[in-house]
């Protein structure tokens, strides 16, 4: 109590009444109002200094910042409205998806929901892809608890899935010369960590290394076992591999309210009908909270956090860095958001240079902004001088789910008996990934009775195949490739290398793509210097003839971004006066809209066809 007691009398000198604080259930509370969303991050900061309570609620209203309203899918249908699955999992992010495959061990039935039209649309498919070693992660948390147990489970992870893992290791360096002899206390540091393998390397090793790296920089630490990896790809091989081994997935699929009986989650209403699990797993990211509030079991907030990354040119790779380059410290003004900024040699092998860091009010702020590509370039090309802001193709931003507490939130309900919550999971959650979906996996076993009661999945294959890449064998294995299937030898994307085979391989795959961005991400198409300005109608023309669709309801991303209109002033004139003769039972005879008859035909039987394959699915569904 005498926690809170001092607590208010900061926060009455500070906002002069306007926050209290309070206990509930073994949790604070802060309710209010503040006109900045600066001072509402300021009030909660202030309550989780010290704190003995476990979990943070901000209840405290920001008057001066609105916020848009969330994304939702553009679709309402019933297609799961006779659902009971035994574990719902909300949010196809890693977490989410991770999850999924994990417990596909089991012989239980997994529904997995995400709002989007795609896996990974958020902060999964919006990072750098740095497989952190642990270093600078405060050990007791479970953000170091599980971070350092993912890590060690990348080689064979990515080996069952197809993916490519590259353990490159990662250089820390001091951001002024004269700390340097420091390095070597925090090596001591990390290692009661447990991070063993971490080291100081001396000026003349790390430029032996990295070449490339300013002068200025004399010794590093080095942390062999960090790694990078491809987070879209990561995912998507979770996910393939899950609705491999019986998981289902439902994409466009929004959660909209909850009923609970007693402490227990009875149904769960959605834009595609109501679901009654046995088990809800929250692993909705920057959603964590509101679906935790949905069910009455909200014990901690989300406090979203944005950073932008660059994509240098791929041809300046080699010249610019091999592994991974990150400073502790500010390299710059402390008024400038560039702490944590690093540069990274990919898995596919282009370079990264970011994130920035800041906290933002919008959960879904996806903007860029020139001053943020900057900061960020005047930060680091102090260090590595061949890097220019020339060699930038593109730049994005993510937004991470970070808790007021800055720790992972991987428990139980507190209130609801039949939820689970993978929350707060920023920045190292892909790293965690692995770890925090064994460690769920375990949770829900146990709800369901332990292992003894909770049988194996006998038809479990941990093994996904990879996609083929061509560009990426040998002239020979090429040629034999494109003998076999010659869609592989019809390059789409020229920048990338990236054949029609591949597009179609991404477009047949169990997880639904319908759109550019889904191929982009899956293949890497349109990733190139030209921005998709070549390849962007062919990969639309493939996906509509693929799909059977109409080209103009083929979308860039989510729902409203589709890229074409619809007919021409000219076509449309046309189409309008062939009707008018088509209507004429005088012109019938006429050979040219006899041809556009059977064109129109043609167009229903597809139709028909399109209207059959989807009954089909919604069959095998329920």
């Amino acid at each position: 109590m005498s926690f809170i007691k001092n607590l208010n009398k900061k926060l009455n000198n500070m906002f002069e009444g306007q926050v209290e604080a309070q206990e509930d259930s073994g949790y604070l509370i802060l309710s209010g109002e503040l006109k900045k969303w600066s001072e509402v991050l300021l009030a909660c900061r202030l309550a989780v200094e010290n704190t003995p309570y476990f979990g943070l609620v901000n209840n405290i209203v920001c008057t001066g910042e609105k916020v848009p309203p969330v994304r939702k899918p553009g679709i309402n249908d019933s297609v799961l409205a006779r659902e009971e699955p035994d574990v719902l999992i909300i949010g196809g992010g890693i977490i989410g998806c991770s999850i999924a495959r994990e417990l596909s061990k089991y012989k239980l039935s997994i529904l997995l929901v995400e709002k989007e039209h795609d896996i990974a649309m958020q902060a999964s498919g919006r990072n750098t892809g740095l497989v952190h070693s642990g270093a600078g992660i405060r050990k007791g948390s479970q953000m170091h608890k599980f971070s350092r147990r993912g890590n060690a489970m990348y080689e064979n992870l990515c080996a069952d899935l197809g993916v490519v893992f590259k353990r490159s290791g990662q250089y820390i360096y001091m951001t002024k010369r004269f700390w340097d002899p420091f390095l070597f206390l925090t090596s001591l540091y990390w290692k009661w960590h447990g991070i063993k393998d971490v080291r100081v390397i001396k000026r003349d090793e790390l430029h032996k290394f990295e070449p490339a790296i300013s002068k200025d920089i004399g010794a590093a630490l080095y942390s062999p076992s960090a790694g990078v990896v491809n987070p879209f790809d990561l995912t998507i091989a979770y996910a393939e591999n899950a609705v491999q081994n019986g998981a289902v997935f439902s994409l466009d699929t929004m959660v909209e309210s909850m009923v609970t009986e007693n402490g227990v989650v009875k149904s769960v209403k959605t834009n595609r009908g109501t679901i009654k699990p046995k088990l809800v797993v929250n692993a909705a990211g920057v959603f964590c909270e509101y679906i935790a509030a949905l069910a009455g079991d909200r014990f901690y907030s989300i406090r979203p956090r944005k950073g932008t990354i660059a994509v240098i040119d791929g041809k300046y790779a080699d010249e610019v860095i091999q592994t991974v380059l990150t400073p502790i410290g500010k390299t710059s003004d402390k008024k400038k958001h560039t702490k944590g900024c690093s540069v990274i040699r990919t898995s596919e092998g282009s370079i990264l240079v970011g994130p920035d860091s800041f906290d933002t009010i919008n959960k879904e702020d996806y903007s860029t902004s020139p001053y943020n590509i900057k900061e960020i370039f005047k930060s680091q090309a102090r260090i590595v001088p061949k890097l220019d802001e020339k060699q930038v193709i593109t730049y994005f931003s993510g937004v991470s789910a970070a808790t007021f507490e800055d720790d992972f939130v991987v428990s139980k309900g507190r209130q609801i008996s039949n939820i689970l919550h993978a929350a707060g999971i920023q920045s190292p959650g892909l790293t965690a990934a692995p770890a925090i979906s064994t460690e769920v996996t375990q949770m829900v076993v146990d709800f369901f009775g332990g292992e003894n009661s909770v049988s194996e999945n006998p038809e479990y294959n941990s093994k996904r195949l990879a996609p083929v890449r061509p560009s990426q064998l040998s002239d020979s294995e090429r040629s034999e490739l494109i003998e076999a299937n010659p869609d592989y030898g019809i390059i789409i994307c020229r920048c990338k290398e990236i054949s029609k085979g591949e597009i179609l391989d991404a477009l047949r795959q169990n997880i639904k793509c319908t759109s550019l961005d889904g191929v982009k991400r899956r293949v890497g198409a349109c990733m190139g210097r030209c921005h998709g300005s070549h390849c962007t109608p062919l990969i639309l023309d493939i996906i509509a003839t693929e799909k059977r669709l109409p080209p103009q309801t083929i979308r860039k991303s989510s729902s409203g971004s589709e890229v074409l209109f619809g007919l021409s002033k000219t076509l449309q004139q046309k189409k309008s006066t062939t009707e008018q003769r088509i209507s004429d039972p005088e012109s019938k005879t006429d050979p040219m809209l006899v041809a556009l008859l059977h064109q129109r035909a043609e167009e229903a039987a597809m139709a028909l066809d399109e209207q059959n394959r989807k009954d089909s699915e919604d069959d095998d569904y329920e």
